[in-house]
């Protein structure tokens, strides 16, 4: 992948971001050339995503006054030519996302019958596996939730139903020819029974009905293992601080 597509690669991502913004009181959503930012307002830095990849210091300079006079913790990530010399004693190093990538051509698998589309009546089962599987308060995981009360046709939560009990879920978010990945989650008591690689596999299937070409996702340090078995490959590593304990990264 050359650096062109890289760039736009990072872009989609961070237009999907927009999916966990639902609105509420101080939520940003912002992107430009050079940074994207993902401000949902909860009390939580694993909702509020800052990420810039340019090497001009007055981007990295907005977008930290743009997050730091927000008051909401917040997981910063860089990339590119960043320099994180000038992020400023207030951030923690806390570990490296890989940014990963997908290509969907060659899927031969079936639907899984198991899967289907959160709708607005499953909001509390779908921000119970939220809290359950991230270890997140439920004024964060509403947040997360409240997805599947919006009317849009590009970001979506798929959940796995076994016997009856909702088990996994995730949220997708289309970008052009994207599936963007986000909130991938099966609580540990559902976990080692195949339901996450079911789950994602689902509904990379469905994307790739729908005309798109590439699944993106920024992978957590518990997610990564299930990532490399099924396919995906690094693009690069983003460099992840943060300004308040994260359920993720520092949990």
């Amino acid at each position: 992948m050359d650096q062109a597509e890289l760039v736009h690669r990072r872009s989609q991502m961070g237009r999907s971001a927009r999916s966990f913004v639902t609105p509420g009181p101080g939520a940003i959503s912002e992107q430009d050339e050079g940074y994207w930012l993902a401000l949902s307002g909860v009390p939580s830095p694993d909702l509020n995503v800052g990420f810039v990849d340019s090497s001009n210091p007055s981007v990295l300079a907005y977008v930290l006054d743009k997050t730091e006079q927000s008051g909401f913790p917040c997981l910063f990530t860089l990339a590119g030519a960043c320099r994180e010399a000038d992020l400023g004693p207030a951030w923690q190093h806390v570990g490296e996302m890989p940014f990963m990538a997908r290509l969907l051509e060659g899927e031969h698998m079936a639907l899984d019958s198991r899967v289907r589309q959160a709708g607005a009546d499953d909001f509390e089962v779908v921000s119970e596996l939220a809290a359950e599987g991230f270890g997140l308060p439920r004024e964060v995981s509403d947040v997360i939730s409240g997805v599947v009360r919006l009317d849009s046709s590009n970001d979506k939560i798929w959940m796995l139903v076994d016997e009856g009990r909702a088990v996994s879920m995730v949220l997708t978010s289309v970008v052009e020819d994207a599936v963007c990945i986000w909130c991938m989650s099966t609580p540990e008591r559902f976990g080692r029974r195949g339901y996450a690689r079911a789950l994602l596999g689902d509904v990379l299937l469905r994307a790739k009905s729908d005309e798109v070409h590439v699944g993106l996702l920024g992978a957590t340090p518990v997610g990564k293992l299930l990532y490399d078995s099924t396919g995906w490959t690094t693009l690069e590593a983003w460099k992840v601080f943060t300004n308040a304990d994260s359920a993720q990264f520092t949990g």
